[in-house]
């Protein structure tokens, strides 16, 4: 095989343009400013961006809360006296009348209380109860409803029905 020659030098000089303009390795420095910039843009924005949770944290608290009016429920058949579960407004929390727990609701979940004369649930060591719903809205149509039966004290999650309420 032969050398290139010289012309061949020249030709590939001709066809390279960073080479002609003197701009060698300038393409780079762009592509590394313009990942730097996304990088930044993206550092801010997503911080910034709500996490999605599909109603996870709703359905979360609704079956805590579930859980503590159960327990609640059972603690009044066993120590044979009235237990009350109180719903608390104002710290946003549901507070057990039989052990020293509670379920807190985070800001973004509001709640609804449809009892009788009373903010929260009373249950009788006979198995009846108070009766009533506690509705949970995380907002954007997912909402989960508690209902306590008057009669058996049994402790229901539903989806909403937003003509009940």
């Amino acid at each position: 095989m032969t050398p290139p020659t010289s012309s061949a030098t020249d030709r590939l000089e001709r066809l390279s343009p960073a080479r002609r303009n003197g701009r060698e390795g300038f393409v780079l420095i762009e592509v590394m400013l313009a990942m730097a910039l996304i990088a930044l843009v993206a550092a801010l924005a997503l911080p910034r961006a709500r996490p999605i949770d599909g109603g996870a944290a709703l359905r979360a608290k609704a079956y805590e809360t579930a859980a503590l009016l159960r327990a609640d429920r059972d603690a009044a058949r066993r120590v044979n006296r009235e237990v009350a579960s109180v719903v608390d407004f104002s710290s946003r929390r549901i507070a057990s009348g039989s052990a020293r727990t509670a379920v807190g609701l985070p800001d973004g979940i509001a709640m609804r209380l449809s009892a009788d004369r009373f903010s929260g649930f009373r249950f009788f060591p006979d198995g009846r109860s108070s009766g009533g719903r506690l509705t949970l809205d995380a907002g954007g149509g997912r909402t989960l409803t508690l209902k306590v039966d008057r009669l058996t004290s049994a402790v229901e999650i539903r989806a909403a029905e937003r003509d009940l309420q």
